[in-house]
């Protein structure tokens, strides 16, 4: 398991259009569990989140340049 999975999948996600049409294509937790494997995405529920906390950090650091224009 691996954070660094986790990331990719943050990152495909708000990235990759057609990666987040095939995971939102999944049919319930097991669909979605086989296809991140069958990508080499391999990653625990605790390094999901720590990756969605990085990205979400990301996000606001932008805002924050944003708003101070």
């Amino acid at each position: 398991m691996s954070i660094n999975n986790a990331r990719i999948l943050v990152e495909k996600m708000r990235d990759d259009h057609n990666f987040r049409n095939k995971v939102l294509e999944t049919t319930g937790p097991e669909d979605l569990s086989s296809f991140l494997y069958s990508e080499g995405l391999i990653f625990d529920q605790r390094e999901l989140v720590g990756a969605m906390a990085e990205c979400m950090q990301q996000l606001e650091l932008q805002m924050s340049k944003v708003s101070s224009c």
